[in-house]
């Protein structure tokens, strides 16, 4: 009887001593560089051109003079628009 109950008992022992033996597993620990693309403004506030004034109060109904104020406006909008392109296109990923 004595025997049926050691000889379990030591081939236990026997079994968990090797597995106590066993390496643990190794940690390694190391740095990674990793880059991220963070927006970043290109384009100072200062150097936005401003909204440029607004003629329809100015308009008379007369076709000469309407004309001559809307030619005008036409050019500042035109010099504003080319302003904020010069600006826009460093922006731009090429």
């Amino acid at each position: 009887m004595r025997r049926l109950i050691l000889a379990p008992l030591s081939m236990t022992a026997f079994t968990l001593a090797g597995c106590a033996h066993s390496t643990p597993p190794a940690i390694e620990v190391r740095t990674e560089r990793v880059e991220v693309p963070v927006p970043v403004p290109c384009i100072k506030a200062s150097d936005v051109p401003g909204v440029p004034p607004r003629v329809g109060d100015k308009l008379t109904g007369n076709a000469v003079s309407d004309a001559d104020l809307l030619a005008a406006d036409a050019l500042r909008l035109s010099s504003a628009l080319d302003q904020a392109m010069a600006l826009i296109s460093g922006c731009v990923e090429k």
